[in-house]
């Protein structure tokens, strides 16, 4: 960016984003948001993240996420747990929360590699576990029914003050209601919870009563009075929950932009299936929000087949700039890789499934997932049922994809759907090809079938297989694929993205 760019982006007014909370260990939504965060921030434009829910080491976690994607300090991060309530959020530590013993309680405390674990037992039976942090101090408490299951949930700050509790459903494990402490020690407010697990109606006790439809109304109140003095501001939602964040503000010069990290529509996903249910406040309400952003032309045109009026424009994931990873990192023949979350989403069953298949035609080829999750048991258990292992390898959440990447002949994706995953661009940025399902959406604005990489029909286990054993089996048309890949670098290059989003915010905060 020359001279002339960055003092027209300073004078684009500011980049507002939005998150649930902060995690060291989270996927391709929180990377694609820091990212833009980190570019606007450089190129001289405020920026500010508002955090419109509660996480555990919230400013350890920021202090990393600070040092770790650069972010200067003029970036202002704020909580809307801490701010919204009255006098500030969070009890007042007490003691004998965080107590190893109790007065009529039996206690137990088992040593976790993250502090401890407290078992306190009333009459014989389970009452309550402290999950205790490594000064101490209570990360979260739960209280259990007669079965053992846990009924309601509290959940604690750095310092051991309580923050919100929770009350969940045994069966399900679902959460039901929430109320939220100030420094009284004083609930000020209460949300209920739906049965799809959305927030539903909200009451704020303190400091006047006031009752919300729903979370997110509440969240948008707060949202207003923090950009009071802002003329301007440019606000991204990235998660369709924060969608009603934006439709529920009252902020008269706000502009607003919905970013999408992936499919609209229900199973199976095809552009003909019907909407989401929580895609429906913002495919609803299009004339109230700005810009749509997708990050493929593939749902910008299937959107705006369906929904008129839709304001899309499509700006895709750049590629990052690693040469130093390529240098250091030997690639293995035989060696297929998948970094994602283990979640159903991802469909991981497949790919292990082909994987099977392909490995009784390359006997020594192996297949390493990185990425933690809920299906972690299921998937383990099948690779088990295969007779897989030892050469399907769980090797756990990693912070060096590109590395992981670069040592690979080819990786594997097999979700069910997508936005337009990350790891595209960064696998092939260092010469991977990509074995993948053309699910909706990303793969195929990225993969040129049998030049970069392999495109097979959605589900199809077989033809997936078979893309398997042709790059396994054959490492000089695998190191061809891998050499065209490398051009993603210029084909979703870095400095047109960040062209493409400063031009965007340019563009809104000079309407009129």
């Amino acid at each position: 960016m020359n001279d002339s760019e960055l003092a027209t982006a300073r004078s684009a007014g500011e980049a507002v984003f939005f998150l649930r909370s902060l995690a060291l260990q989270r996927g391709g939504v929180t990377r694609a948001v820091l990212a833009r965060m980190r570019m606007y921030a450089q190129a001289g434009i405020k920026v500010r993240l508002l955090l419109t829910s509660h996480g555990v080491r919230e400013m350890h976690i920021q202090s990393r996420i600070r040092k770790q994607w650069e972010l200067p300090d003029s970036v202002e991060i704020r909580y809307f747990w801490r701010e919204a309530a009255p006098g500030g959020g969070g009890a007042p530590p007490d003691p004998l929360v965080a107590a190893r013993e109790e007065p009529g309680f039996t206690c137990f405390t088992e040593q976790t590699a993250k502090g401890a674990v407290v078992r306190c037992y009333s009459d014989g039976l389970l009452a309550k576990s402290k999950h205790l942090n490594k000064k101490g101090n209570p990360v979260r408490i739960e209280h259990h029914d007669r079965a053992r299951r846990v009924v309601s949930r509290e959940h604690f700050d750095e310092e051991g003050g309580l923050v919100r509790s929770e009350e969940l459903n045994p069966d399900t494990g679902q959460v039901t209601m929430q109320r939220w402490f100030d420094r009284s020690g004083e609930c000020w407010l209460t949300n209920w919870q739906t049965e799809y697990g959305s927030a539903g109606a909200t009451v704020r006790h303190r400091p006047s009563a006031t009752a919300y439809d729903t979370y997110e109304q509440c969240v948008a109140e707060w949202v207003d009075e923090i950009l009071a003095e802002a003329e301007r501001p440019v606000l991204y939602s990235d998660t369709r929950f924060h969608d009603s964040v934006l439709l529920d503000m009252k902020h008269p010069g706000a502009r607003k932009v919905a970013v999408l990290h992936n499919s609209h529509t229900v199973k199976p996903h095809r552009a003909e299936d019907a909407t989401k249910g929580n895609w429906l406040p913002l495919l609803t309400n299009l004339d109230k929000i700005d810009r749509v952003v997708a990050l493929t032309h593939r749902q910008r045109d299937d959107i705006a087949r369906r929904y008129s009026g839709a304001n899309v424009v499509v700006i895709n994931h750049p590629t990052p700039q690693a040469p130093e990873v390529e240098d250091e990192v030997k690639r293995e023949p035989g060696l297929l890789v998948t970094v994602t979350r283990l979640e159903p989403q991802k469909r991981l069953e497949h790919a292990i499934r082909a994987f099977a298949i392909a490995s009784k035609k390359v006997p020594d080829a192996r297949f390493d997932i990185y990425g933690t999750g809920s299906e972690k048991s299921k998937l383990k258990a099948l690779v088990g049922e295969l007779e897989l292992t030892g050469k399907v390898r769980f090797a756990g959440f990693t912070d060096a994809p590109l590395a992981k990447f670069a040592g690979a002949t080819a990786t594997v994706l097999s979700s069910w759907f997508e936005g337009m995953p990350l790891v595209l661009n960064e696998a092939m940025g260092v010469g991977t090809p990509f074995v993948s399902y053309d699910m909706n959406y990303g793969p195929a604005e990225v993969i040129r079938h049998d030049v970069d990489g392999l495109l097979v029909p959605v589900g199809d286990i077989e033809a997936l297989a078979d893309a398997m054993v042709r790059v396994l089996s054959d490492p000089d048309y695998a190191q061809r694929l891998g050499k065209c890949a490398r051009e993603v670098k210029e084909r979703f290059s870095k400095e047109r993205w960040r062209t493409e989003w400063i031009e965007l915010l340019e563009r809104l905060t000079e309407q009129a």
